[in-house]
């Protein structure tokens, strides 16, 4: 039996001073770098100088683009020559890819979440996202990548903010893990993860899309209609990672594909189901690319 709890609400201010503060999110780096990738304005120089100027996201960046996962037949040994090999789309991509590691490195590993396992469910919600929007919606697969990764990025600081919340839904979730996550969020905890997700990318300067997936990625039909596409991409593949086995601590057990995200998609049911069949496989090659330098 579920009881609720009578906590304080947490705004914005504490919010993103626990974001800030923590390092949990290494708040500086991702900001700059996160924005900068974001703006359709960036020059090509410009992403190279960014890149390069970060060691560690120089070397993943080159590890990456020399993997199966991009499938180049020759070496590339240069920022500059990846940048013009694999574009700005997949720049960004590998980013926020280092951006959710630097979360499960910087977690305590005796956190009621188990980290390790989010990362996964968001790496496999991330390329259902690309693989689900090149059916229908192929301008949309980059951005779906990277929102894929990152929608869950305020379960971090939600953690933080109320450790005791978030382990009173993980153990109602062991009793019925069938039991919806805002549902318990409402009953249990303080500030939900959305919130803090949405919260962190307007203070990054986000585009409003990625707000808005951060926001209403349980509930898509809530999202502003222009981003409605975006956001039940990633309701939609989060349940396809989940149905092929990426689940973690929040999320513990398949769940059926909403018909809402499915119609607003124009996506079938087969459509859906294979890509949910391919999907451990290109999680494989995905994992071993995005492995840290």
């Amino acid at each position: 039996m579920i009881v609720s709890s009578t906590k304080p609400s947490i705004d914005r201010t504490l919010i993103l001073k626990t974001a800030a503060s923590s390092g949990a999110l290494g708040a500086v780096d991702a900001q700059r770098i996160m924005k900068a990738l974001c703006n359709p304005e960036i020059r090509a120089n410009q992403v190279a100088a960014l890149v390069g100027g970060d060691p560690a996201l120089s070397l993943r960046v080159l590890r990456v683009a020399n993997s199966a996962y991009y499938q180049q037949p020759r070496s590339i040994t240069s920022i500059e020559r990846a940048l013009a090999v694999l574009g700005t789309d997949s720049m960004r991509g590998i980013a926020a890819a280092a951006c959710l590691d630097r979360i499960a490195l910087r977690s305590n590993k005796n956190a009621v979440v188990d980290m390790q396992a989010l990362v996964r469910h968001s790496q496999a919600t991330a390329a259902a996202a690309e693989s689900l929007a090149m059916i229908r919606h192929p301008a949309l697969a980059s951005e779906a990548f990277v929102a894929g990764l990152l929608h869950n990025l305020g379960i971090a600081v939600q953690l933080i903010l109320d450790p005791s919340g978030v382990k009173s839904m993980a153990e109602s979730l062991k009793v019925d893990p069938t039991t919806d996550i805002r549902s318990l969020e409402a009953l249990l905890v303080a500030v939900g993860h959305e919130e803090c997700s949405a919260v962190i990318f307007e203070a990054w300067e986000l585009p409003e899309s990625l707000i808005a997936v951060a926001r209403h990625h349980h509930d898509p039909i809530a999202a502003p209609h222009a981003h409605r596409d975006l956001t039940a991409l990633i309701d939609l593949s989060a349940t396809v990672a989940r149905s092929a086995g990426f689940t973690f601590t929040l999320e513990p057990a398949p769940s059926v594909c909403k018909s809402s995200s499915m119609t607003q998609l124009g996506l079938t049911q087969d459509e859906v189901a294979a890509v949910t069949d391919s999907l451990q496989e290109r999680i494989a090659i995905l994992t071993r690319a995005l492995l840290a330098a």
